[in-house]
């Protein structure tokens, strides 16, 4: 904005010099007297909003290897993310709220996969050397249509070798 406004201050008086408005001596003194005031640019402020929570977010990816070795999270909420108090407090509940309303998923447990605080189901392991049977597999003999090339054929039945 404030280069705008030596901008428009030289085009000003370019003008007023040249249309004989204004001498060069009025010029020096009414000079003094001219401010520009700008509208809020709501336009200008999103873009800056948005600039900054990019920044922050590429700051927070790199530094999240990091999280629970050398950073806390609460460090990471204050210091890179910039949140306040109320603002922590806040988002946890809203977060929170989410996962009970089944808006958003709750966090998943990477070593099983499952929700956090979820014990996986027992499975049945076949012993060790064990070929695993497959329980929908039909242990009936199929019988396969008649063909021109080859004659009536009847598959074998599933089962241990």
């Amino acid at each position: 904005r404030k280069r705008f406004s030596h901008l428009f201050m030289d085009m000003l008086k370019t003008q007023l010099l040249l249309k004989n408005v204004v001498t060069p001596e009025d010029w020096k003194i009414l000079s003094d007297h001219i401010q520009f005031d700008f509208i809020y640019d709501n336009h200008f402020a999103e873009l800056k909003e948005a600039e900054l929570i990019q920044n922050r977010l590429n700051v927070l990816v790199a530094a999240e290897p990091y999280i629970g070795k050398y950073f806390s999270v609460d460090y990471v909420r204050r210091n890179i993310l910039k949140q306040t108090d109320s603002e922590i407090v806040e988002i946890d509940t809203q977060i929170g709220a989410e996962q009970a309303a089944g808006i958003i998923p709750p966090p998943i447990d990477p070593a099983t996969g499952l929700p956090v605080g979820q014990e996986p189901a027992p499975t049945e392991q076949p012993a060790m050397g064990e070929v695993p049977m497959n329980p929908e597999a039909s242990t009936g003999a199929v019988e396969m249509p008649p063909t021109e090339e080859a004659p009536k054929l009847q598959m074998p039945k599933g089962g241990r070798i």
